[in-house]
């Protein structure tokens, strides 16, 4: 069995833009054990959601080696992505999102029914079933396009700034659901994130970004992830100040690994 479950090694990325080539990613390094919890942090346009693409297998015109469970991402059936906007199919129901994924893979009537029924009594959505999109808060539409990435049984969920048009408190509360997923599946999950408070929180290991070109600054071990005891406390506040001095270029030793 693998531990790196996720293995990126001198990762670069270009793009063009008005004729110019653009650097976007340059010698990324980063590892993820299996059952873990990443969260990426950075400033805008540093290069996060291009990271994400890459992993994703959505862009494969990089340089380096990037591995998910020791093979090349192709953006098959084990890796699930959730984007900014949800990606929710306005015109379809809760249960017609939920199934989508079940339905291009040609499972069965009962298969399709079985598997949905689980994960929308899971989600706390048999109530919403029949309800569409527009019907429903952000919160509960964040918890759609979670259900209907888990009704595949990815291997690995990739969100890129999931909760980023959540008010504060549908945040919280979208964050405490989603780590009582993962602590019931142990989903190896990456999470892109503009809050320092939600890396600390979710964050197992957090991938601190420099500005653009995108580098990994720091790879930090968070022993405070999933403790709603710890919010607003000595140890949390100053893990954000330590994610806070990454950010900015500086550097402390204190519960830093190598990266």
């Amino acid at each position: 069995m693998i531990e790196n479950y996720l293995a990126v090694s001198s990762l670069g990325v270009d793009y063009w833009h008005q004729g110019k080539k653009v650097r976007a990613l340059d010698s990324v390094d980063l590892t993820l054990d299996r059952g873990k919890m990443g969260v990426v942090i950075g400033p805008s346009g540093c290069g996060k959601s291009t990271l994400m693409s890459v992993l994703a297998g959505l862009n494969t015109k990089y340089t380096g080696q990037v591995l998910i469970d020791g093979k090349t991402p192709t953006g098959g059936l084990e890796t699930a992505l959730i984007l900014q906007d949800f990606g929710l199919l306005p015109w379809k129901t809760v249960w017609e999102n939920i199934v989508l994924g079940l339905k291009i893979r040609k499972k069965n009537l009962s298969e399709i029914k079985g598997a949905a029924e689980i994960i929308l009594e899971k989600m706390n959505l048999i109530p919403l079933a029949k309800r569409y999109p527009a019907q429903l808060s952000g919160g509960q539409r964040q918890r759609v396009a979670i259900a209907r990435a888990l009704v595949l049984e990815p291997k690995l969920l990739l969100m890129d700034e999931p909760f980023s048009s959540l008010d504060a408190l549908a945040r919280e509360e979208i964050q405490d659901f989603l780590l009582e997923i993962w602590e019931e599946t142990k989903l190896t999950t990456m999470l892109i994130t503009h809050s320092i408070e939600e890396a600390v929180f979710l964050g197992q290991r957090i991938f601190v970004m420099s500005p653009c070109p995108g580098r990994i600054r720091k790879q930090v071990e968070n022993p405070l992830a999933g403790d709603h005891s710890l919010r607003g406390r000595v140890q949390f506040v100053e893990m954000c100040s330590l994610l806070r001095t990454y950010l900015h270029g500086g550097r402390r030793e204190t519960y830093e690994t190598d990266a």
